[in-house]
């Protein structure tokens, strides 16, 4: 039988102090919403916050075992460059990066050739992947 699964939603900026007693609190899984790894446009965009708390908290999360998903909104003109960059994460760690319905897909995926689409039910996420990657590249479904 499929263990129940357990989400919280964050923006990240303070699970580092908590993601050993969320793991503790029996969560299973960590969604992290954060639209760049640029720590300039982060700032600019999240009223001066910085992004390092979320990179941290990420990472804490990777370490108390819970599992991670980033939703990431592309925007054209703000963080499209940065596509490669949220598929590089994928090849590094075991995250899901989701992208949001902000931007028409097919572009999104033209610069990503070579996508399988993982077999499975991900409820409101079609799951793709590349053959060597540790983690997922997903679209919410509109």
């Amino acid at each position: 039988m499929a263990e129940d699964k357990k989400v919280i939603v964050t923006d990240g900026q303070d699970l580092a102090e908590k993601a050993a007693e969320l793991k503790a609190e029996g969560v299973t899984d960590v969604t992290v919403v954060v639209n760049t790894f640029n720590f300039t446009r982060y700032k600019e965009s999240n009223d001066g916050k910085d992004l390092q708390p979320v990179i941290d908290g990420i990472n804490k999360s990777i370490d108390a075992g819970l599992k991670v998903r980033l939703n990431v909104a592309i925007k054209e003109g703000f963080n499209d460059d940065e596509i490669l960059d949220f598929l590089q994460l994928t090849f590094q760690h075991f995250y899901d990066i989701v992208f949001l319905p902000t931007m028409d897909y097919d572009k999104i995926k033209a610069k990503m050739p070579g996508l399988v689409p993982v077999e499975g039910d991900f409820g409101e996420v079609e799951m793709y992947k590349y053959s060597i990657a540790r983690g997922r590249i997903g679209f919410l479904k509109n």
